[in-house]
């Protein structure tokens, strides 16, 4: 048992659709509601208006269940009995025609619209009756007249914009129609060019070229890419910090190579088709992002061009030991400081030109190289020295500094002799009058309770003073005077006084005779013998060797101690539990040749790149570090753009190489 519903639609050139479907069982519904057996869109049709039924096999009963009758043969009738086989029945609902039948003894029924539906004598689709799409222009229509809108919105206004406000150098407050184009707000480091999109975008439909950015950030490619300070300048546009290259263009070229997949290929072929070249500053410096700080360049930046980065410099034929670095935790060539490597005693630099004390410069006349740091490094500065004396918590020099400071621990710690610069970025070099000079003194004579010192670094005021003391030049050493007193000694001020008392004692009994006085100052173990390398001769009479104490080694890295400094914990007794020595093994150190800094491995012990935090056999703790953690894209004096921007000190600052930086 069961019913077949074929239900006729028509096309537009009247062509029929017939679509049939099989109802099981021996009854259906039929009304207007879409869950009948046979669903009838017609006002004229109950939502349930009847129900056939087949009540033994080849006879089927029509029975009204709304209260509305249906049309049978010409009249309207509430109830029907019908032989579908033998003689078949029309019946009428609404507009809609049902002719019953048989098919192979499965009683079928077609379904049919034959008049204008019920609320106008038109003809009309169904759907435009039971939607408000009758009221509506047709679908050309609208799609012209939105393709209309958009380019008078979207197109014309702003070329129009464009076109009336080109040459003005700041257009008046409001919205301008070439805003729609805008993917976003500026940045805070550029929100004043609000109103002044032509600053950046030059020409009409042509990409923003670096000449732009270079009228404001000037002075961007005139310099060498080494050794650079970042400053604020003024040029023909804005004053701006100015941008230096990253390296020569050539290199920057090799560097990038080319697409090496069918999506590279493709991309480089569009962006050659709409002029946009490579290496633009927008490339990493994107705008309309949002109101904020300008978003940090993703590492992958970085990588793509360091990765096989010294394969493909040799390959074209350049000569460079710029190792491949991807991540700092997974793959960074080893640290290359630049160290002393000799004093050109050729061309000697004389002694007030390298006087820090005065303005001069230290490095000046000492020959600098890289060196790998893949193993301990020697570097020679002129100076003798052994940490691991002085960090002692039980020689001599520990007690007396126990003596000289008391309460400050057990015995001398790094930073008893070294102080950081006002920065707090990096460190001093060590002064000796500051650092040594409380146990090393240089007490000469001792008037109305004050010490009389020598002069430190000023061989030829040493000189004069001894013989002043005394009173002449005399050839011989006076007899009279203990040796052991005036040669090396042990440091501090009760020895100092006994020096002086001692030296004023010989000069009353040998006056004039200073000369043995002033060799033995000089001489190996003495005053000034016991920590510089001195030969005699020069114009002073004495030959002390030049002393160097670089204060920046990683020229192309950014370190700032002051972020560490929260691994210098002091334990109940003084000690230092973490600190220093955590990173810079002084305490092993018996010779001022050795070069204290640490390897790659020992900042990989805390610093996993930023990818690396996954992999790398941590220490202590894994701290995300992307590249522009330590490096700068624009190689200058100054911290890295991202951590300058991640806190700047908000009191006035010091703008000398841009070192107020606080990012812990």
């Amino acid at each position: 048992m069961g019913f077949k519903i074929i239900t006729i639609a028509r096309t537009s050139e009247g062509r029929e659709i017939p679509r049939e479907k099989l109802v099981p069982g021996d009854q259906i519904s039929v009304g207007r509601l879409s869950e009948n057996d046979v669903h009838l869109a017609d006002l004229a049709v109950e939502p349930r208006h009847a129900v056939i039924k087949e009540t033994s096999p080849g006879r089927v009963t029509v029975d009204s269940i709304s209260g509305l009758g249906f049309g049978f043969d010409g009249r309207t009738v509430m109830h029907a009995e019908i032989e579908p086989a033998s003689t078949g029945a029309e019946l009428r609902f609404g507009n809609h025609r049902l002719k019953l039948g048989s098919d192979d003894g499965t009683i079928a029924i077609t379904v049919e619209r034959v008049e204008a539906l019920s609320d106008s004598a038109e003809e009309k689709d169904q759907q435009t009756v039971f939607t408000i799409r009758g009221l509506l222009p047709g679908k050309r229509v609208s799609a012209y007249t939105f393709v209309a809108l958009i380019l008078a919105a979207f197109l014309a206004w702003p070329i129009y914009t464009y076109a009336s406000a080109h040459g003005e150098k700041i257009r008046p407050a409001g919205f301008h129609g070439d805003k729609t184009w805008e993917t976003g707000a500026l940045s805070k480091a550029h929100a004043d060019l609000e109103n002044d999109c032509q600053a950046c975008h030059v020409d009409a439909f042509v990409a923003v070229r670096d000449d732009a950015c270079e009228a404001c950030h000037t002075d961007a490619h005139g310099r060498a890419a080494t050794g650079l300070q970042r400053v604020a300048m003024t040029g023909p546009g804005r004053p701006g910090p100015a941008a230096y290259d990253h390296a020569p263009e050539k290199l920057l070229a090799v560097a990038r190579g080319g697409p090496d997949n069918l999506g590279g290929r493709i991309k480089a072929f569009f962006k050659h088709s709409f002029n946009k070249p490579e290496g633009r500053c927008v490339d990493c410096h994107t705008e309309h992002e949002g109101a904020g700080p300008m978003p940090a360049t993703q590492q992958a930046f970085c990588a793509d061009c360091h990765n096989g980065l010294q394969g493909r410099l040799q390959s074209a034929g350049f000569k460079s030991a710029i190792g491949s670095a991807t991540d700092f935790g997974l793959q960074h060539p080893p640290f290359k400081p630049l160290i002393l490597a000799g004093y050109d005693t050729a061309h000697p630099v004389p002694f007030a030109k390298r006087d820090a004390r005065s303005g001069g410069n230290p490095l000046l006349g000492w020959q600098m190289q890289r060196a790998v740091m893949s193993g301990p490094i020697k570097m020679p500065d002129g100076l003798k020295f052994t940490h691991a004396q002085h960090l002692s918590t039980s020689n001599g020099i520990a007690e007396m500094w126990r003596n000289v400071s008391p309460g400050q621990g057990p015995g001398m710690d790094c930073e008893d002799c070294h102080k950081t610069d006002p920065s707090g970025t990096r460190y001093q070099p060590v002064r000796m009058e500051t650092a040594c000079q409380s146990c090393h003194s240089l007490g000469l004579q001792t008037i109305g309770g004050t010490v009389r010192q020598l002069p430190h670094g000023q061989p030829a005021q040493v000189i004069a003073d001894i013989r002043a003391f005394y009173g002449s030049g005399g050839s011989f050493r006076p007899t009279g005077l203990p040796i052991a007193r005036y040669t090396r000694a042990r440091p501090g001020e009760v020895n100092a006084e006994r020096r002086s008392a001692d030296l004023a004692r010989a000069a009353a009994l040998l006056p004039g005779k200073g000369d043995a006085l002033i060799r033995a100052t000089f001489a190996p173990g003495g005053v000034c013998g016991e920590c510089h390398t001195v030969g005699m001769g020069g114009p002073d009479g004495v030959r002390i060797a030049p002393v160097a104490q670089p204060t920046r080694y990683l020229r192309n890295g950014w370190f700032d101690h002051r972020a560490h400094i929260n691994l210098d914990v002091r334990g109940a007794d003084g000690s230092r539990r973490w600190g220093c020595r955590d990173c810079h093994a002084a305490e092993k150190s018996n010779t001022a040749s050795d070069l204290l800094l640490p390897t790659l491995t020992t900042c990989q012990a805390c610093h996993t790149g930023q990818n690396g935090a996954h992999t790398a056999q941590l220490v202590r703790s894994g701290t995300a570090s992307s590249c522009a953690m330590c490096h700068d894209y624009h190689a200058d004096e100054g911290a890295p753009w991202v951590l300058k921007r991640k806190g700047r000190k908000t009191e006035p600052a010091n703008q000398v190489a841009m070192l107020q930086v606080r990012w812990r």
